[in-house]
């Protein structure tokens, strides 16, 4: 069973992250099939929680909006 939480840790936050998810506050990404779904505040610089009523994209979401975004105009 340990195991299995060790490789749960692994498939969140930014690579070469090395903080669990007890340690520190986390967000979720809304991006559709986001690489590491939650990420801890620290690991992609904020400070406080986002608001409840927007939307939050990691930085590789981020990135792949801009990129679609240009492609459709």
């Amino acid at each position: 069973e340990e195991e299995e939480e060790e490789e749960d840790d692994k498939k969140y936050c930014v690579k070469g992250c090395t903080l669990s998810s007890e340690e520190d506050a986390m967000v979720g990404c809304d991006g559709k099939n986001c690489a590491g779904e939650w990420f801890h505040y620290q690991c992609v610089g904020l400070l406080t929680e986002p608001p409840h009523d927007a939307k939050w994209y990691c930085p590789e979401c981020r990135k792949k909006l801009k990129k679609s975004s240009k492609s459709r105009r």
